[in-house]
């Protein structure tokens, strides 16, 4: 059950009813339970099975660690005469436990997500070990669940803030399996932390028309953006990608250019319908994207895009790595071969390595991404070691960093990095990375048609490409300023309910619809 489909819809329909017309205030987190699972067995999962062994991994770890803490709580109360270092000493075994037994349930969840997941690519590796011994590996093919990698790290999330002291154990089985499956989030995100939707699911939210609102204003701009741009787009990426040596290198890095476009219309699209289907029963999920394209460096552009997957690796695995030993090593070897300004960079450096890897390996377990992580990282990194001599250039050229000349070029310089970095997720192979790379620089030969600028559109199409594309762009740069549905919000009903009305009707003439009107999102395959 896609969410841009008729049947998600009325999905939403019945549970909506379900959870204000039926369910007690206090029971209301039921119906989100109820829902999700109905909503997660129908998506087409592979088997609901690893979500439940997921969810009931962290409810006992959680109950471990509960358990840890009562025991040194229950020693205090029974020994309060105890030394200052007989009380370090249990906090520390009580600690050390806790630490054991998170650490049990991170390496469980990531035990399954690589062997459903990842399983071919470490076979493939161990394979090409034995090659040349005559032995082979057979591995066996599993399909990975629906949403693994999602589940996995909000839940991984959970346990280290957990073991951190950052978020109090749920104690109810059920709570913790909504947590782990609420559907909005499940097939694409966001990464949402305990902290921040763990009290919102479990508290009753009574009927508000503004959440209603607001929930459905949300939804409608999330299918045009789906509907009208995306699915438009969508054969466009394919047909350069796939027949790239039908192309010049031009109409192949267009190609690029349209995939980053195609992305963040369906992904953000995506993230829309599910973030005004949560306001509709009054819980707000984290923002995911914070209009990217306006980015002027690459590292602002990931703290704009996937928001909570960057926040999440920052979090979990860039800050601890930084911190470590052997970045603190690291740092001070920089500083002893580098100086002091490159040494203080190295701990950081040494946990970008780290993080930009295992980004490329989260979004698939192939070369291609891992090495497109890898060029993220190189370039971030890159550009952090290179900053005094950025700088001096600027000077020797006398730019003006406050210049609306000189953002509007970092805008477009970005935009056209994270274009170029996409030949890597959008080519078919290895080997077509290599080929379109090859495109770029030798097959110069500027389109001279709109069929090569356009493979396979319409002029039809084109145009109502480019009016989409110019409106969604205008929606971007005035909500960098302020928000356009509080804005509209502001307005006389007649003008509200005209954009409501004009935006639904572009929806339905416009958009591209299957049989059933559902059609897949390019991150649900992450």
């Amino acid at each position: 059950m896609a969410v841009n489909s008729i049947y998600f819809l009325l999905f939403l329909l019945v549970l909506f009813l379900l959870y204000y017309a039926v369910c007690p205030m206090k029971y209301r987190w039921g119906a989100l339970l109820i829902g999700s699972i109905f909503f997660y067995v129908t998506a087409c999962a592979a088997s609901p099975f690893y979500i439940l062994v997921t969810g009931i991994v962290v409810w006992t770890a959680g109950m471990c660690v509960e358990r840890c803490e009562k025991n040194l709580t229950h020693e205090r109360e029974s020994n309060p005469n105890r030394t200052k270092m007989q009380e370090k000493q249990a906090a520390a075994k009580c600690k050390k436990q806790k630490k054991r037994i998170v650490t049990v349930a991170v390496l469980i969840n990531l035990g399954i997500l690589a062997v459903l997941k990842y399983g071919g690519l470490f076979g493939g590796i161990v394979n090409r070990m034995l090659l040349f011994t005559g032995y082979s590996l057979a591995v066996p093919q599993f399909l990975a669940p629906l949403g693994i990698s999602y589940y996995t790290l909000i839940s991984i999330g959970y346990l280290i803030d957990l073991y951190k002291g950052k978020v109090k154990v749920q104690r109810n089985f059920l709570k913790v399996m909504l947590f782990v499956s609420f559907f909005p989030q499940i097939t694409q995100g966001p990464l949402s932390r305990y902290r921040q939707l763990g009290g919102q699911l479990y508290e009753g939210h009574a009927y508000d028309y503004h959440n209603l609102s607001f929930g459905c204003q949300r939804m409608l701009w999330g299918f045009f953006k789906k509907m009208v741009i995306a699915e438009r787009m969508q054969p466009l990426v394919q047909t350069i990608f796939e027949h790239y040596e039908s192309y010049s290198g031009v109409t192949c890095f267009l190609g690029c250019v349209y995939m980053t476009v195609w992305m963040y219309a369906d992904f953000s699209g995506y993230m829309d319908i599910v973030s005004g289907a949560c306001e509709l029963f009054g819980i707000r999920l984290e923002e995911n994207f914070r209009r990217p394209f306006l980015a002027e460096s690459l590292a602002e552009y990931w703290r704009r895009w996937h928001i909570t997957l960057s926040s999440w690796f920052r979090d979990y695995m860039f800050y601890p790595l930084a911190v470590s030993s052997p970045a603190v090593k690291f740092g001070k070897l920089g500083r002893k071969w580098f100086g002091v300004r490159i040494g203080k960079l190295f701990p950081s450096l040494f946990a970008l390595c780290f993080v930009w890897t295992a980004t490329g390996l989260w979004h698939d377990a192939s070369i291609k991404y891992i090495l497109w992580g890898v060029a993220n990282g190189v370039v971030i990194m890159g550009a952090m070691v290179l900053e005094p001599a950025f700088h001096s250039a600027k000077c020797a050229l006398h730019i003006q960093e406050e210049s609306k000349a000189w953002h509007i070029f970092c805008k477009f310089r970005t935009f056209l990095l994270v274009s170029a970095l996409k030949i890597f997720p959008g080519a078919v192979s290895g080997g077509a990375v290599l080929g379109m790379a090859k495109k770029f620089v030798f097959d110069v030969r500027l389109p001279g048609s709109l069929e090569e600028i356009f493979p396979g559109m319409q002029v039809a199409d084109v145009a109502i490409l480019a009016v989409s594309l110019t409106f969604f762009l205008l929606v971007d740069l005035f909500e960098e300023k302020k928000q356009l549905r509080d804005a509209l919000a502001t307005k006389p009903f007649g003008v509200r309910w005209c954009s409501y009305a004009f935006l639904l009707t572009a929806i339905l003439c416009l958009g591209k619809f299957g049989i059933d009107m559902t059609g897949g999102f390019a991150y649900a395959q992450y």
